[in-house]
């Protein structure tokens, strides 16, 4: 008898200890403890270019911000057995992010996602998600108040500028493993498959010409031309793509997710930027975190010091929160803008020259160095002029243009800092507080230069309505369109002209949306979409036009538009005019002429 007792007791422990062990196990399907968030140290993350495109980690790198527990600062270190994992409730709350009570989880697809760092099937990386009807915007559906009412540019309706009739011009998305960061439940999808992203050509002539000063320095670069060969990187592509809090299961329920293989996760398993490489066909071929290296103070509202390795021999880095992120060139030398509201605050826009390091002969480190910050106030979504074509490529005096907005054109030179003795300056603008203006944002960050007519192309967005506050159809903004315009340099005389009008609006285009590939509707867009990327390769008269453009804040993809059909769809603006002077509501009678 006492047997048969000591042996109950001994099997209802079990149970009681086991079904809390499957708890533990479902609450850590998908999580990782690599958090971004905390006040942990991770390794520095490079690519490799071997078989399977097996993900490496060399080194250890600090995470940021600092993370305050039970009152006190939790100290950091490289060395990962000393770290404390003391978390408070809200930390506790962003690394169990399945519900078990929500996500219905098979005990088999329970221990395949607890013992093997599983990767998505290909199709589920490289194919464009399905989303709830109303995340897609038919641009001849004006049942919504907000669309039938509103003001768009000359009064005519927005329109898909890459119908499926043209197969030249159907994007591809960008895909890359999620897996080191995320454990990915087997026959689903990753939490996001990145956002924003920002591409360039690698080309050190991309716009046609082969004189005057390339681009891109190849000794800014010459760690990717070590791995890749200098003249491969002719028809290569680099950019940015975003990690972070994602949007694409806005609005979904639990069975939702599950019947699109979404992942169940609530939050997001890491944030970070990656630079990727990608060949020809758009195919990723190298990438690594964009991280950040602490050899001065960062950040003005939040600010984080200097961090020195331990052995001296230089400075540690760590994984950084990049918003909006782009691209832009400078002095023969790759920069990003970006913003970190808790660092710098929400009005300020950041930038840095990128630096790379080769680690070996597949793979590559990207950083961005805390001395070489600099920021500008005050803005939407500002972008930069650095080639002022038939005047100066880049001619190397330190001196950049900054178009603040679109509406109405404004734009001021920028003294570009001396990076030797920079620690993080700042450079105020004024802000448009009493100037009239329409609801246009800019969208790209780097202007590119057309050499035969003595412009500068740009894109620019709405979204409407033009507020951001949360719906059902998403998190902030939603229902984009977006517009292409040109600048034209002028010759103005007083000083106050010169500082408020160096550039003029020239030309401008209707609006339009890009083609939705996961609907079969020819009038369908994405609710959101972001075009952050724009780059010209070839002659911008028959040239093709890259565009990098991001899907309800999940996806990314690329489009080649043909510099023909781009140059058609810009159409001249009357001197004087801005944006604001074209909006009408809707020519009911001409909608559907573009």
């Amino acid at each position: 008898t006492r047997y048969l007792i000591t042996g109950a007791f001994i099997f209802g422990a079990f149970l009681h200890w086991g079904s809390i062990l499957k708890r533990f196990i479902i609450l850590g399907a998908g999580a990782n403890d690599n958090n971004d968030n905390i006040g942990s140290t991770t390794s520095t993350s490079s690519y490799s270019n071997a078989p399977h495109n097996k993900l490496h980690q060399k080194g250890t790198s600090i995470q940021l911000p600092y993370t305050e527990a039970d009152g006190k600062k939790v100290s950091l270190t490289t060395e990962r057995a000393a770290i404390p994992r003391v978390r408070t409730k809200e930390e506790k709350d962003e690394i169990i992010p399945i519900d078990p009570d929500e996500v219905a989880v098979t005990k088999d697809s329970v221990v395949a996602s607890s013992f093997q760092n599983s990767s998505p099937l290909e199709d589920m990386k490289c194919s464009f998600r399905k989303y709830k009807p109303h995340r897609y915007y038919d641009v001849q559906d004006l049942s919504l108040d907000f669309l039938s009412e509103a003001e768009y540019i000359r009064g005519m309706l927005p329109f898909v500028i890459n119908p499926s009739s043209r197969d030249s011009s159907m994007p591809k998305k960008l895909c890359t493993d999620t897996s080191q960061w995320e454990n990915v439940l087997p026959n689903h999808r990753p939490f996001s498959d990145g956002q924003n992203p920002s591409f360039i050509s690698l080309k050190r002539y991309p716009y046609g010409k082969q004189e005057g000063k390339p681009r891109i320095k190849i000794s800014t670069i010459e760690p990717l031309a070590e791995i890749y060969s200098e003249n491969s990187l002719e028809n290569l592509y680099l950019g940015l793509l975003l990690f972070g809090d994602s949007q694409c299961r806005w609005n979904m329920t639990a069975e939702e997710l599950e019947f699109n293989k979404f992942s169940p996760l609530q939050k997001a398993p890491s944030k970070r930027s990656l630079v990727m490489v990608l060949n020809d066909k758009l195919d990723p071929i190298g990438r690594a975190v964009l991280e950040l290296e602490h050899d001065a103070t960062w950040g003005e509202k939040k600010k984080f010091g200097v961090i020195k390795k331990k052995d001296g021999s230089g400075y540690e880095t760590s994984i950084v929160e990049l918003d909006d992120a782009r691209l832009f060139f400078h002095n023969g030398r790759l920069h990003v803008l970006y913003r970190n509201g808790p660092a710098f605050g929400y009005e300020k826009q950041v930038q840095n020259p990128i630096h790379f390091e080769k680690l070996s002969d597949t793979e590559f480190k990207a950083s961005i160095k805390a001395s070489e910050t600099f920021s500008i106030c005050c803005g939407r979504n500002i972008a930069f002029i650095s080639e002022i074509p038939n005047r100066n490529v880049d001619d190397g005096t330190g001196k950049l243009h900054a178009l603040t907005w679109v509406d109405p054109v404004t734009t001021e030179e920028v003294q570009y800092p001396d990076i030797s003795d920079l620690n993080g300056s700042d450079t105020e603008r004024r802000r448009l507080t009493m100037k009239k203006r329409s609801s246009i944002h800019g969208t790209n960050g780097y202007l590119v230069p057309l050499h035969s007519t003595n412009e500068l192309l740009g894109m620019a967005h709405f979204h409407r309505p033009e507020h951001r506050q949360q719906s059902d159809f998403a998190r902030h903004g939603h229902h984009y369109t977006h517009a292409l315009f040109t600048l034209e340099p002028t010759n103005s005389s007083t000083e106050e002209t010169k500082q408020m009008d160096s550039f003029k609006l020239k030309r401008l285009s209707n609006e339009f949306v890009f083609l939705s590939l996961s609907s079969s509707n020819e009038n369908v867009a994405d609710i959101i979409q972001f075009a952050s990327g724009l780059d010209l390769v070839g002659s911008d008269l028959d040239g093709q036009l890259m565009v990098s453009y991001g899907i309800n804040d999940c996806e990314a993809a690329v489009v080649f538009l043909d510099m023909e059909k781009i140059n058609e769809l810009l159409l001249p603006v009357e001197d004087g005019q801005e944006v604001q002077h074209l909006m009408r509501k809707l020519n009911r009678v001409d909608d559907n002429m573009n």
